[in-house]
């Protein structure tokens, strides 16, 4: 699926990006498709959020997630249609304990970025941690269909009636 309201030149890159994290042969390979991935990805901020970005990072090195918070949330009312903005508060919100929060984020992140494997493997975290190892097996596997070497691609469970 396509990413919203981006340039066709945008779609072409990401599309080629993709394609390369598909063809990568190993986790060392994959790592560096990936940086590609999330340099992309933050391309789409423009000053005003990158600085938000950079204002939450810096709390979130101290634990400060309640400044961190404050920045992304100011960052996607000011860019809404910045998924890596939305994936980012979904983080945060994650990390504060905030799951249902969380998940909202992810929603709005998938929504404009159909493909981020990072918040797809984000709602697979949140749903094993409320307990719902079965409903997080869905979006850990888009995740992993994604990205093969997907770092959290051990919490997949292998159905037992299926030779593999």
């Amino acid at each position: 699926p396509p990413m919203t309201g981006i340039s066709a030149s945008a779609a072409k890159e990401r599309a080629a990006l993709f394609a390369e994290l598909a063809a990568t042969r190993n986790d060392v390979e994959a790592r560096a498709v990936e940086e590609k991935l999330w340099t992309f990805w933050r391309g789409f901020a423009d000053e005003t959020s990158q600085h938000l970005l950079d204002v939450s990072k810096e709390a979130q090195l101290s634990f400060d997630y309640g400044h961190a918070l404050i920045a992304l949330e100011e960052l996607v009312k000011h860019q809404p249609r910045f998924a890596e903005g939305w994936n980012q508060l979904a983080y945060v919100l994650f990390l504060a304990g905030s799951y249902d929060a969380s998940l909202a984020a992810i929603d709005r992140t998938l929504a404009l970025e159909p493909m981020h494997y990072a918040a797809l493997a984000g709602r697979g975290i949140i749903l094993i941690q409320q307990g719902k190892e079965a409903e997080a097996q869905a979006p850990l596997k888009r995740a992993l269909a994604i990205n093969p070497w997907l770092k959290e691609r051990n919490l997949i469970v292998k159905d037992p009636g299926r030779k593999t």
